[in-house]
Order: structure tokens, then sequence, then C-alpha cells
């Protein structure tokens, strides 16, 4: 037996031998309900050595075991971080590797950092995280460079300590040639990649828009033929862009996302609708000049066409940009109104959508209503606002819809002048904070009004608010004693019921005129019936 090639077969088939063991060792972690046992019987720990091994393929089936472990179970990602030297090894020899064992690495950062930060900072910020998915992101392969943007995606969900040192690194000039490549799955990670980086705070955002990114997002919203879900990803990453501050939202308007982010919210597609809502709504809240320019351009129009069509997706960011757009000037509010706007609300609460839906239609109809007389009346002339005075009464309403009724009846009846509407609202079940707003109003308009003080006193409005002086409350008593002030004192004492001893003196010594007979029909049918002969003979008799 010739010794070498004998020494070469026993290490041939030691080689084979640990190629099948890690193999299948993979296989089995493909499944979670393997992953336990696995750890149970130390396997990490077994196989850590094997990521210095010469065979590649060893060492590319290892990382995958590794990231089927740790994506599956968070005790496999904190048995390894036991064991930061295997981990600073697997990033170490990247540069090197093959493309398969880079997917590999990024798959494995991409699950070890999804499941707290506490893992994935260290990960990133102490093991060697940062430059491995650098290098993976400036690799050819075009998977590689998608599994290293799902990775930052990972990362991000934690802080931005360690996207930070991505950013510082360069990360986001890779990721704005990801979104030029025309592989549409590449294009898709960096944009949430973007959006994941631009969610965590200004700076972040401004970084993206110092990228020069900004304009070619906006360029996908209008090109021809572009895919659905490229669309919806990247008005969601303008949305997380714009929130932050005016000035990103001004860089956005300067990139042209005018007129094409109102054109998608008349897209055949709900839910690019919705995304397109969303990022108005996140525009009009920051200044009257963006709401201004909003409305200039048809956004309202468009704003109500998402709120029409909507069916499986909430329309709730339609129904707050119109509230935003609203609450900025006077003027605007009175183009919502014009708009048949508040008909359309009425509808929604009239229809089977969520409390949610509901609480911010109220919202946004407060913030209509708010301005002054006049946008009081119109709200006041519809259903609206019967449905709020009944679900602030409503003891089954539930408490965040319940206090923005309360929020909006008092802003709109704040500005209400109609006593006839005000009296309506009026009773001892309706809460006390709507009777002060509307006492309050009362003393605003009786005060400069003598035709409406007499209209009060003949709608027997005087007398039904001294019915709340039964209501415990100080505050309450003295609105009630300053309307009384505005009326002799002799008539509130009759409305009260407390007639002044003057006139109950006068009835003791009132003597009738006249005796009244009252009697019913039939006693008048009677009378009617008796024989004239007999009257004249009781008569004679007498």
């Amino acid at each position: 037996m010739n010794s070498p090639k004998a020494v070469a077969r026993v290490v041939e088939n030691f080689n084979k031998s640990k190629l099948n063991f890690v193999q299948s060792l993979a296989d089995l972690a493909s499944r979670e309900a393997h992953v336990e046992c696995l750890r149970i019987n130390l396997v990490i720990q077994l196989v850590s050595p094997l990521v210095t091994d010469p065979n590649p393929t060893i060492r590319t089936n290892l990382i995958l075991l590794f990231s089927r472990m740790v994506g599956h179970s968070e005790a496999s990602a904190k048995d390894i971080l036991k064991s930061p030297h295997t981990i600073t090894q697997i990033f170490e020899c990247i540069i090197k590797e093959n493309k398969y064992y880079k997917k590999n690495s990024m798959d494995f950062i991409k699950n070890i950092c999804k499941h707290s930060s506490s893992i994935a900072i260290p990960v990133i910020t102490k093991y060697g995280g940062v430059s491995a998915i650098m290098i993976c992101m400036d690799d050819f392969d075009l998977l590689v460079r998608e599994s290293a943007l799902q990775a930052i995606s990972s990362v991000a969900r934690h802080g931005p300590e360690p996207v930070v040192m991505l950013v510082n690194a360069g990360v986001l000039s890779h990721i704005t040639i990801c979104l030029k490549e025309q592989h549409v799955n590449l294009k898709l990670a960096a944009l949430v990649a973007l959006e994941s980086i631009a969610k965590l705070n200004p700076d972040m955002a401004q970084e993206i828009v110092e990228s020069s990114s900004l304009p070619f997002v906006i360029s996908l919203l209008e090109q021809p033929c572009i895919n659905i879900k490229i669309q919806r990803n990247a008005l969601t990453l303008i949305r997380s862009i714009v929130k932050h501050s005016l000035s990103l939202a001004e860089n956005a308007i300067e990139a042209d996302l005018f007129p094409s982010v109102l054109h998608l919210m008349a897209h055949p597609d709900e839910l690019t609708r919705t995304h397109a809502a969303q990022v108005v709504s996140e525009l009009v809240k920051h200044s009257v000049q963006i709401a201004q320019l909003v409305v200039n351009a048809g956004g309202i129009a468009s704003l109500m066409n998402v709120i029409k069509l909507s069916k499986e997706c909430s329309p709730n960011s339609a129904i707050l940009a119109i509230g935003f757009i609203s609450a900025m000037s006077t003027l605007l509010a009175r183009v919502v109104i014009q708009s048949e706007v508040l008909l359309l609300f009425d509808n929604v609460l009239e229809s089977n959508v969520g409390d949610i839906t509901k609480a911010d239609v109220v919202w946004a109809i407060g913030m209509i209503g708010q301005h002054s007389t006049e946008h009081s009346r119109e709200v006041c002339a519809r259903k609206a606002l019967c449905f709020m005075i009944d679900t602030v009464k409503d003891s089954k309403s539930g408490p965040e819809i319940k206090s923005k009724c309360m929020n909006a009846l008092i802003l709109v009846l704040e500005k209400c002048d109609n006593l006839t509407t005000l009296n309506n609202l009026l009773n001892l079940s309706t809460p006390t904070a709507i009777i002060k707003c509307i006492l309050n109003q009362f003393i605003k308009i009786l005060s400069k009004n003598a035709k409406a003080r007499r209209n009060f006193i003949e709608n027997d409005n005087l007398k039904m608010i001294q019915e709340l002086m039964k209501i415990p409350d100080s505050e309450l008593h003295k609105s009630v004693q300053s309307i009384n002030c505005f009326f002799p004192g002799d008539i509130v004492q009759i409305v009260s019921g407390n007639l002044p001893e003057s006139v109950m003196q006068k009835v003791d010594s009132y003597q009738p005129k006249s005796q009244c007979i009252f009697y019913n029909r039939s006693q008048k049918s009677e009378i009617s019936n008796l024989d004239n002969t007999s009257f004249d003979g009781e008569l004679a008799n007498e």
C-alpha cells in the first residue's frame, strides 16, 4: 500500500466528511423546529473552528448554517455573539471570498441584527460589520448587493448609531448607484434601505438629500412602464424624508415633486393612491405656502378622489391632509368648504369605516370650522354635528373618538352665532365642557343683541338654562348667572318658577268678574235635548 496515497485518501475522506457534516447541519437549520436541538448539541461551538477552513465550500456552508440559525432563534444569535472572534473572522476574509460566501455573510448580518439593538450594534460597530457591508456594496454581483442592502435595512431598525458609521463610510453613494440599475429587485432593496435610513432622524434624511439621490427617486414616479412596487416604495421614501422639516419638504418640491405626486392620487392602484396621499399629508402640515401650492394644483379634488375610491386601504392620510390644509388659513378652509368636502365627510361618518377614520374626519371638521362664524355655520348645517354630539354622549364610544369629537365641537361652537343651533345642543345630558362652551356663546350674543334677548325668552331658552343650575359646577353656575344679568330680575324669577311676592299678592286679592261654567260635550248634548217647557215650569214654581 502506497503510504502517500493512503494519507491523501484519508485526508480527502475527512474533508468530504466535514463538507457533508456542515451541509447536513445547514439543511437541518433551514427548519425552525430543528434549531433548538442544534443549540442543545452545541453545534455553534462545534463548527466555529471551521470558519478558517481552507475549503471555501465548507466556509460558505458554515456561514449559511449560522445565518439560518440566528434567523430562527434569538438565543442562537446570543450564542454566537459570545464568540466575537468567530464573527470577526467571518468578516475579515470576506474580501477574497466568492459571491456565495458574500451573499451568505450579508444574510447573516440581516438575520442576526433583526433581533435587538444589543445584538446588532456590536456586530456592526465592533466586529467588522461596516467594512463587510461596504465590500459587498462594491461587488459586481447583483444578488450580493441586494443582500447587502437588506442587511442595511435590518441594521437601521436599531437607531442611528450603526447607520452613522455606514453613512460616514460612504454607503449612500453605493445605494444611489443601485437605484440606477435596471434590476427591479435591486431598485426595491435600495429604496427600502434609504427609507430605513431617512426615517431615523432629520440628519439622516438630510444626508440622503445631499447624496443627490432624491431627484432620481422622484423621477421614478413618472417613468413610463415603471414597476408599481417601485412607485410605492419611492413614495414611502419621499414621505420619510419630507416629514422631518420644512427645508426637506422644500427640497422635494424643488426636485419637481409636483405634479407627479398629485397624478399618482388618481392611479388605478389603491395602495399607490394611499401612499401619494401620505406624501401630500406630510407636506402640507409644514407651511401655508405649501398648502396653497397643493390647493392651486388641484390637490383638494385629488384628495377627495382618494377618499371616495378607498375600499381596502384607509383614507386617513387624505383626510388628515385636508385637515392640515384647512388649519393653515381662513381662505384655504373656505376653499375646502366650497369643494363640498363637508358633504363627503358626512358620507364617511355614515359609512362602516372604523373609529380611527371617523376620529380623523371629526378632527378635520374641527380644523375647518374653527376660523370664523361663517365657517362654523357651514359645519353646523351638516350631519356631522349631530354625529359628534351623539358620540360624546354615548358611553360605548371609544376614548379617542370621543376626545376628538369633544375638541372639534368646542372649536366649532366657539365660533357659532346661531341661537337655535346652540339651543338644540343644550340639555342636561350634554357634557359639561360643551355646555360651558354654549353658555359662553350665549353671553357673547346676548350682550350685544336686544332682538336675540327677546327671542331667547320667547323660545324658552332662558327657562331652559335655569335647569342647568342642577348641575354641580360652580363655573357653570356663574355662566348662567351672567346670562340672567341680561334680563329683568322679575322675568328671570318667573321663568325659574319663583314668582315675586307682588305677583302672589295679586293672586290673593284677585276677584273673578264672572263665573265660568265648564262642561264636557256629553253634558252639552243632554242640556240641548231637554224640553224647553220643563224649564219654564221650573221657573214658574220658583
